[in-house]
């Protein structure tokens, strides 16, 4: 076996998975109808050019058709999101919207297969911890930390912070949403001026962290069946890294470096929300003081924010060489 053969067809698929070329000078003869045409259907009965005696090939093809492994649909897209992440993702913000299952619409199927899986695994318990252990201990320990010392002098707002923790424990699915969704701003300053996909929209953005999405949602399943809580992690950093070195162009360092802190940028707009959120529950149990401190957070992370965003959108500007500005 030709590893190197084969690892070039594998990326010239990742670059374009579908053959949609043709010849304008080549004619082609339907055996269905009998006409001569140009083009890759014929014109008068629709049969795709090409399609001749019974192979292995047609074989094969017959029983990816029979699960749904064909040009848009659910699991070839799956597929697709897995193998060629950025490339995919940049081909639907494209407008190739024959590569890809509608998106939203297969975010909520995978999102109600998660809630099946859920129940199946006994992972009904929260993406943080399941009957057979926990699932990212870490994180675990950290809403216990956040829990205990607060409570310790504030009981009321403790128990509201624990709750709120408790029900995105409890809502993986709706966590994931929230979380990547705090990705579209960031990444919209910070990859605004890539090589690949330049001039990147909000409303791209929205697409990309929609797929994304998808994505995780399935690793948190994968965890629930297997309990490789390693696996996941691994999978996981390798598809996000994959997925913006494909979608916007960048060189290895130059992508590790722009995601890492747009989700630094994401976190903090996270902190912005519940320092909000925690602040104005405090006012409504009179502790104003505390509210106070909570809300004096929120200008400090704008301020660390607009930072961060201003210097990765003037790094990534294209610099106007003299002779451009004459």
């Amino acid at each position: 076996m030709d590893i190197k053969a084969a690892y070039r067809r594998f990326r010239q698929w990742q670059l374009d998975p579908f053959d949609n070329e043709f010849s304008s000078h080549d004619k082609q003869h339907c055996v269905n109808c009998g006409h001569d045409y140009v083009g890759n259907y014929c014109p008068y009965c629709s049969q795709k050019s090409g399609v001749g005696r019974i192979t292995w090939r047609s074989v094969g093809m017959s029983v990816a058709e029979v699960w749904g492994m064909h040009s848009r649909s659910l699991p070839y897209t799956l597929l697709q999101l897995f193998l060629r992440p950025g490339f995919f993702i940049s081909d639907y913000i494209n407008g190739k919207r024959q590569v890809s299952f509608p998106p939203v619409k297969m975010l909520a199927i995978i999102a109600v297969l998660g809630v099946l899986v859920d129940f199946l695994t006994g992972a009904i318990n929260g993406m943080f911890q399941t009957s057979a252990g926990e699932k990212m201990a870490y994180i675990s320990k950290v809403f216990a930390w956040l829990n205990v010392h607060i409570y310790g002098a504030f009981p009321p707002p403790s128990d509201y912070l624990s709750k709120v923790f408790e029900w995105l424990n409890t809502h993986p699915d709706v966590l994931s949403l929230i979380m990547l969704s705090f990705l579209i701003i960031p990444n919209y300053f910070i990859f605004r001026f890539a090589p690949r996909n330049d001039h990147h929209t909000i409303p791209q953005g929205f697409f990309i962290q929609v797929f994304s999405t998808v994505v995780f949602l399935i690793l948190n399943m994968l965890y629930d069946i297997t309990g490789l809580g390693w696996l996941v992690f691994l999978l996981g950093t390798v598809l996000v890294f994959m997925t913006y070195k494909q979608l916007f162009g960048y060189s290895v360092w130059g992508t590790l470096w722009r995601v890492v802190l747009a989700f630094v940028c994401a976190i903090t707009l996270w902190s912005v929300l519940l320092n909000i959120n925690y602040g104005i529950h405090l006012l409504r149990w009179g502790q104003n003081d505390l509210a106070k401190d909570s809300f004096l957070n929120i200008p400090i992370a704008i301020l660390i924010l607009g930072i961060i965003l201003w210097g990765c959108y003037t790094i990534s500007k294209p610099r106007l060489t003299p002779k451009a500005k004459q």
